[in-house]
């Protein structure tokens, strides 16, 4: 937690994080403040750089990316450029791509519409390293009630 946000500024989050279309009116009844308060504060957040953007998030499998997938990948020749710029500029839903720590340099999580063209990805990503697939069964919601 920072040292520059209290209480109110965790318990905005935490509505945000929960419903982030709820309007600031109604954020602001519910942590007793003003809409214009409430704004103040998120702004605040923005400039310390806590709140980054606002997003929407897509249900792939309801949108039509019915596999999941979980692809760790060694790199070979610090390949890390070409495949950021191969995944940004591709056609698939790629929803992130860590760099981590252990014999797979990277993860990358993506949705595909069907295994087919999951299978053309790894081809190109083939090029630059080794990989290891693994496809998700489900996910489990985390999200506080």
């Amino acid at each position: 937690m920072s040292n520059q946000t209290d209480d109110t500024d965790r318990k905005i989050l935490e509505i945000l994080c929960y419903d982030a279309r709820i309007s600031m009116t109604e954020l602001g009844k519910r942590v007793h403040l003003t809409s214009q308060a409430v704004k103040n504060r998120l702004e605040k957040l923005s400039d310390l750089g806590i709140v980054e953007h606002y997003t929407v998030n897509v249900n792939c499998p309801v949108y039509g990316y019915k596999v999941h997938a979980i692809i760790k990948i060694n790199l070979a020749n610090q390949a890390e450029k070409y495949l950021s710029d191969y995944l940004k500029d591709s056609k698939y839903n790629i929803i992130h791509l860590y760099q981590i720590t252990g014999l797979q340099a990277y993860i990358i999580d993506g949705y595909f519409i069907d295994n087919e063209e999951l299978q053309k990805m790894l081809q190109h990503i083939g090029q630059y390293g080794s990989y290891e697939i693994q496809l998700v069964l489900k996910e489990i919601s985390l999200a506080r009630q």
